[in-house]
């Protein structure tokens, strides 16, 4: 059974306090989960705790950056599987596909979730950031369009939602914290290197 985008928690995203004289830098992680529902607000959980202090480490302040998601909804039990169908899957149920946006891992993002893309792609317009961190593979996708994130982390990609952005591709802290805790030093170096893209 799917569910109905309106019945879905939504959290909004965090601009930079003060958006005349912010950082530039924009992270941008994946769907909300319980604690950010809660507390209305991205990464405000473990992964949310997490990433403060490894931005800390970095030598970046979170207040003076976008903290966003592809998609501000939670889904149902964290899947952001939710998002997505096969063009088999989507056929049977009789379920529109958003065919620009391409294919996640195989999957399709369904149609009516794609407005909360265009939305991330409007609030980017709005900001113009210099540089853009995708924290894990679903935002790799939706900045990008492409996947394979474990190729590309710490790499420097052009943005498709933003012209002339640049993305970088990390982990995300929930993968940190499912016991991935050696590659920290390679997720402050690619948030470091956010830091010095962004601007000064």
């Amino acid at each position: 059974m799917t569910e109905c985008l309106a019945s879905l928690p939504q959290v909004p995203y965090d601009y930079p306090a003060d958006r005349k004289n912010w950082s530039g830098i924009a992270l941008v992680g994946e769907a909300p989960g319980a604690d950010e529902v809660r507390q209305g607000r991205p990464f405000c959980g473990r992964s949310g705790q997490l990433l403060n202090a490894i931005l800390a480490r970095a030598g970046l302040d979170r207040p003076q950056c976008l903290v966003a998601n592809v998609f501000r909804y939670q889904p149902p039990g964290n899947k952001v599987g939710l998002f997505f169908l096969s063009r088999r899957a989507a056929q049977t149920q009789g379920i529109s596909l958003a065919d620009k946006f391409g294919a996640f891992a195989g999957s399709w993002c369904r149609a009516d979730y794609a407005p909360e893309i265009d939305h991330l792609a409007a609030s980017l317009a709005e900001l113009k950031p210099s540089i853009i961190v995708a924290l894990g593979r679903t935002p790799l996708w939706a900045l990008t369009g492409e996947n394979g994130l474990l190729d590309k982390v710490g790499k420097s990609l052009p943005c498709r939602l933003l012209t002339g952005c640049s993305v970088i591709p990390t982990y995300h802290p929930s993968f940190i914290l499912r016991g991935n805790w050696g590659l920290q030093e390679n997720w402050r170096a690619h948030l470091e290197m956010a830091r010095r893209m962004g601007r000064s």
